[in-house]
């Protein structure tokens, strides 16, 4: 079968263009250079297929047709793209326990549609007439969680809509026939606010009609059902306005005294200093360092950073790549897939929680380089949650004790945002940023059901930074900042690590740690760098490799003194693992909101975080703007059942909708955990299985976090909403406890049985509230370090 790469044009085939004129790749001039290359990349002719055979691309290829409703040429190259993408393995890493690696699933399934096609027509799938085509994969979509030639039909379904919108929306022909603006880097976008454009972007020539008029419910929709907020009083606000203020305008010496990385970062057009990498200090395996620590990410390089400042040796190793922003960061969705941990993973349980871009991250910085930058505190109830509402567990410390490492981290990263008047209430070092049009219809329908919100927290500077300049507002920072507005561990702790002595040690994956003969102390970790296995000394170790593959490298380390894996006496290590129910909700709006220009996190409530007594659960949830890129946003329709054309006219009102998502605190249960799978990885190592399951209480918030916030668009004027469920942020899985009956790690995150072990990263969580974690883990691993250092002038702990 021909090749079918079309020419350069404006828009995919012969479908007219709701935005005449508008062309993203006029201003591909103003790009940067390698995100200029990749997207180009797709215009131009693709190689030959490498993956397919000739009988499986005979059924792909109308498949693709029939899932994007692609009748015409020029077509974007969706098959070529999906080719190369499971010819060089880049798939998501995870599998459902019930199906196959995804190369074989998409054989099985191509294999099994033709079986279906000549099982019900007589003929083969590439030869039928179009609608016995629709006919068929209609069928494999409304077959839901049944069997399908093997594998579970919805999953299947999952697979092909998941692959397919990523190859069609990540091409610039379907970005002018949605009308996003494309990178916008590194100008980035000026125009923020409901019905505002760039000079270049182009109005919608057939706008959404038929709204409710804002602060109404939708027709037919109940009415909303919530208290109104009491209104601040003026002196509240005024001590609020003045402590921002306070914070914004102090010297930042002390922050400086202490970590000085971002004064460190070039003054020029580069985002990182390439002298301080490659001055870095060097260590042989053969130094008994004071402290090596797995995992660079936002516990492993705080604690780096810290200890290197009090003088002890420090070697970190990390799995991934030693990222330069310039080269190695991309703003665009589909090339951003390497930020990602994508080893192989098994899930499975009763809600099984897919792994990869929400959850995982490889290379220095970790997650925090594709994290959204939102940073809350937890709430001081978040310490106590079994004895206030009879659920979860305590933590060994309290609120109080932790509020001073909050503060010191939230200036160093530095935090903007409204003064917070929930939990502990608290100003920000930088005052908040302005929102887009997303954060405009949040507050909007906020504010016609009396429902507080704030906007921030987010650590992304508002003004200048040390040598870290504003925010150009080009909501890429899950794809890592270019601009280096958005804080990641790379550029906020990292820099000042090197410059006091520590080594950052890239792609070494540990595969195990060692301990002397007597099973009483960690002597160092094997490691696997350039192919060959190492052993470095090291006199404290410290894993931060977070809540999966910490508890798969603790499994996977066992010896004669722990047979079921390190410090597993009790078998809680990779049991209570959490995550944060996150499902979004997107409205519909006759105005363009254009959510894919400001920080994906604008505004936020934590009206609902407390437990309600009125309410049938125990804790709650928080809210806040997401806002999704092309891809996402495609995944977030397909998910609803949206397909073909039906899917093309929901995408080209891409920039009508607005999307609220939630975090609920879902409940640490024992049975949701890390163990290990049968299969092996690349090293060897048996791969992490990860089981998951909701309890009712979860079910039952995550239901009243949805119901909020279709109140809140639709009071904001949306004529229709659509509703996904997904997850977030993983914690747990080698929990803090007073004891090693109930926990893994004490309160400065020594190990109980291993005492020169600590454990610095969000497994260590033993709940996880309604905020994301970020701040709280480098909040955690300051407070330890500040303690380990008093333990011992150099590797002191005994």
């Amino acid at each position: 079968m021909a090749r079918r790469a079309g020419p350069d044009g404006p828009t995919p085939g012969r479908r007219p263009s709701r935005f005449p004129g508008f062309d993203v790749l006029a201003q591909a001039g103003v790009w940067d250079a390698t995100t200029s290359a990749v997207v180009h990349a797709r215009t131009a002719r693709q190689p030959e297929l490498r993956f397919f055979t000739l009988a499986e691309e005979a059924v792909a290829a109308p498949l693709f047709d029939h899932l994007l409703a692609q009748w015409d040429d020029p077509r974007v190259p969706v098959l070529e793209m999906i080719d190369a993408r499971l010819a060089e393995r880049q798939t998501d890493g995870w599998r459902f326990a019930d199906m196959p690696e995804d190369d074989e699933a998409w054989r099985r399934s191509l294999h099994g549609l033709d079986a279906d096609a000549c099982g019900r027509y007589g003929t083969g799938f590439a030869e039928l007439p179009r609608e016995h085509r629709a006919t068929l994969v209609e069928a494999v979509r409304t077959t839901g969680t049944g069997p399908w030639h093997g594998m579970p039909a919805s999953h299947v379904w999952g697979l092909w809509t998941r692959y397919v919108t990523t190859a069609f929306y990540s091409h610039p022909w379907a970005w002018n026939e949605i009308g996003f603006g494309g990178p916008a880097y590194p100008r980035g976008y000026l125009r923020l606010g409901l019905d505002r454009r760039e000079p270049w972007e182009a109005r919608d020539a057939e706008p959404v009609t038929g709204d409710p008029t804002p602060g109404e419910p939708a027709h037919g929709a109940p009415p909303p059902r919530r208290r109104p907020a009491r209104p601040p009083r003026p002196a509240a606000l005024a001590r609020a306005a003045a402590g921002t203020l306070r914070r914004t305008a102090a010297s930042p010496r002390r922050i400086r005294e202490r970590n000085a990385s971002a004064w460190l970062l070039p003054r020029d057009q580069r985002r990182f200093d390439h002298a301080l990498r490659e001055s870095m200090r060097r260590f042989s395996d053969a130094d008994e360092v004071d402290l090596v620590v797995v995992g660079c990410g936002a516990g492993g390089a705080t604690l780096a950073q810290r200890m290197s400042r009090h003088g002890w040796s420090v070697v970190c190793l990390e799995a991934g790549p030693f990222w330069d922003p310039d080269s190695d960061w991309v703003s665009d969705e589909a090339a951003s897939h390497h930020l990602y941990w994508t080893d192989p993973r098994v899930i499975d349980g009763a809600d099984p929680v897919p792994l990869g871009a929400n959850n995982s991250g490889r290379g220095v910085g970790g997650s925090t380089v594709h994290f959204a930058g939102y940073t809350p505190r937890f709430h001081p109830s978040d310490f106590r949650t079994y004895s206030e509402d009879g659920v979860g567990a305590d933590w060994p410390l309290s609120y109080g004790e932790l509020r001073p490492y909050y503060e010191r981290i939230e200036q160093e990263l530095p935090v903007a945002g409204q003064f917070w008047p929930w939990g502990d209430p608290h100003a920000y070092p930088h005052a908040p940023h302005p929102v887009g049009g997303n954060g405009e219809v949040f507050l909007r329908g906020a504010a016609a059901l009396g429902i507080e919100a704030r906007v921030g927290p987010v650590a992304i500077t508002n003004g200048r930074f040390g040598n870290r300049p504003h925010c150009v507002y080009r909501g890429f920072c899950l794809q890592g900042c270019k601009v280096n507005a958005k804080a990641s561990t790379l550029i906020t702790h990292v820099p000042d690590a090197l410059a006091h002595g520590a080594e950052i040690r890239a792609e070494s994956m540990v595969t195990g740690i060692e301990l002397d003969a007597r099973g009483r102390r960690a002597t160092g970790v094997r490691y696997v760098r350039h192919g060959r296995e190492r052993f470095q000394r090291a006199k404290v170790v410290a894993v931060a490799g977070y809540s999966i593959e910490t508890p798969r490298l603790l499994l996977n380390s066992t010896s004669r003194r722990f047979p079921d894996g390190l410090c597993n006496d009790h078998d809680l290590v990779g049991r209570y693992v959490m995550v944060q129910g996150a499902p979004q909700v997107s409205g519909r709006f006759t105005e363009e909101v254009r959510q894919y220009k400001a920080p994906p996190p604008e505004v936020t409530s934590e009206q609902f975080y407390e437990t309600d007594p009125s309410r049938p659960f125990v804790r709650g949830f928080s809210v806040q703007n997401v806002s999704p890129l092309p891809i996402t946003w495609a995944e977030h329709v397909a998910a609803q059942g949206h397909w073909g054309e039906d899917l093309r006219r929901y995408m080209e009102d891409y920039v009508h909708w607005a999307t609220l998502g939630a975090l609920c605190e879902l409940l640490p249960l024992p049975g949701n955990r890390v163990t290990l799978a049968d299969e092996k990885d690349r090293y060897g190592l048996p791969v992490a299985r990860f089981t998951y399951s909701q309890c009712d209480n979860d079910r039952r918030l995550i239901r009243a976090a949805e119901a909020v916030m279709q109140d809140i668009l639709r009071a904001a004027g949306a004529s229709e909403v659509m509703t996904i469920d997904r997850y977030a942020h993983l914690v747990g899985g080698c929990r803090m406890a007073r004891d090693p009956e109930h926990g893994v790690v004490d309160a400065d995150l020594r190990t109980f049985a291993v005492r020169n072990l600590l454990i610095t990263d969000g497994s260590v969580l033993p709940t996880q509230g309604s905020a994301n974690p970020a701040l709280t883990i480098m909040a955690l691993v300051d407070r330890a370090a500040e303690r380990l250092a008093a333990a011992g002038a150099s590797g002191g702990a005994s």
